[in-house]
Parts: structure tokens; sequence; C-alpha cells
């Protein structure tokens, strides 16, 4: 195989992997993590707590969420700067919808970096409504005492 080949060949498959990426979560200005892992990571390194939405291609409800609520720029800010969102798919991501009890779509669910559910957020919300919830959230997230021991919030 010719170099200029393989070169070509590594576009392609750089480019595929982008394009599954891109179509993978949704696009609308949030900080979105590609899978749990990478989220978790990212919480635990920053402190922040995991913002997981839970949608499917099927899902009315949750385009309508992703389009609306979580576009909108106030909400995108507050998300970013508090956050880590994670945007997963229940189909794709069975075993860990299995495991938090997710029963219907959309579902939010706030975890602090030690995995502490935060918050259960079922069904659309408008951006208001959500803000409080994360918000409260937030909140108890900086009152859960670390998984060391320590008593200190943080």
């Amino acid at each position: 195989m010719t170099g200029a080949k393989r070169l070509w060949i590594g576009m392609l498959i750089v480019g595929l992997c982008t394009a599954a990426a891109v179509a993978a979560a949704p696009q609308n200005g949030l900080n979105w993590q590609k899978d749990i892992f990478a989220g978790h990571k990212e919480s635990t390194r920053t402190g922040k707590p995991m913002l997981l939405v839970f949608g499917a291609d099927w899902c009315v409800f949750c385009k309508k969420l992703e389009q609306t609520t979580l576009a909108e720029p106030e909400m995108v800010k507050y998300i970013n700067e508090n956050f880590v969102p994670v945007h997963l798919d229940l189909d794709r991501e069975k075993q860990v919808a299995s495991i938090l009890e997710i029963k219907s779509l959309p579902c939010t669910v706030v975890l602090s970096p030690d995995a502490d559910v935060l918050a259960r957020i079922e069904g659309y919300a408008k951006a208001p409504a959500l803000y409080k919830q994360l918000a409260a959230a937030k909140k108890m997230q900086e009152g859960v005492a670390p998984a060391s021991g320590s008593t200190t919030p943080r």
C-alpha cells in the first residue's frame, strides 16, 4: 500500500469517527463528554457534578429538551460552568440506565464526583424549572462530604 493511499484511508477513518462523534451528541453549545467514563474523569478532576442527560433517537421530548431548554444561552453557560454534561443514549447505554433506574425519557440525573445521586429530573422541563432543580443539586453537592471521610464541604 502506498504512503498516499494510507494517508487517504487514515483521513477517511478520522473523518468517519469525527462524524460519528458529532452525530452521537446534540450540538447545542454544551461541552458534552463523549461517554460516562470521560465524564466521570472530568468530574473527578474538576470537582463539578456530572449532568447525565438520557435520551433516544425516537424520543420526541428528548429532542425538544435538547433543542430548546438545553440550547438556551443562559442554560448552556450555567451548565458548562457548573457541571460536566454527558449525553447518553438509552438504547446504547442500557447497563448505565439500569443501574440508575431510568424508567422514562427524557431523564436527567446529577451525580457528584463520588457518584452520589444529587438529583433526578424526569420528563421535559423548561429552562426556569430545570435551572431551579440543577441549582438545588449543585447546592446539595456542596454539602456532600468527600469519600475520603473529610467533613469539610467542597
